[in-house]
């Protein structure tokens, strides 16, 4: 999409026949934030976003990162997995803690840089 000069996510596949079209309708950015909230897993944990809950889905991906704005600073998520072990950075805004996940697995998360291992 990209290389087709698009801005935002197409409306349907481009192909020869279909030139690229990209408007910007609400739905665009569903997939922007599936990405964050699915994969990677960040997700509010108490009103107001005051806690996060980070528990991913990589799926068949082995690795992942991203960042995502939050009133109190940037969220950011760097996940690494190798067979069945997982190295998660994640790094909170000041005053925002909040819980990592896998597999049913809860580590507590602090304010800053974190580093869980799974």
């Amino acid at each position: 999409m990209l290389a087709s000069g698009l801005t935002t996510w197409a409306e349907r596949p481009v192909g020869a026949s279909n030139p690229p079209r990209s408007d910007c309708h609400a739905w665009s950015a569903h997939p922007n934030f599936e990405l964050f909230r699915t994969v990677l897993g960040i997700d509010s944990a108490a009103p107001g976003f005051k806690r996060v809950k980070i528990r991913p889905f990589l799926g068949p991906l082995t690795r992942a990162s991203g960042s995502i704005p939050h009133p109190k600073g940037v969220i950011s998520v760097t996940l690494q997995l190798s067979g069945e072990r997982l190295k998660a950075d994640v790094t909170l805004p000041p005053g925002v803690s909040g819980e990592f996940d896998w597999k049913g697995v809860h580590r507590e998360l602090a304010p800053g840089s974190n580093r869980v291992e799974y």
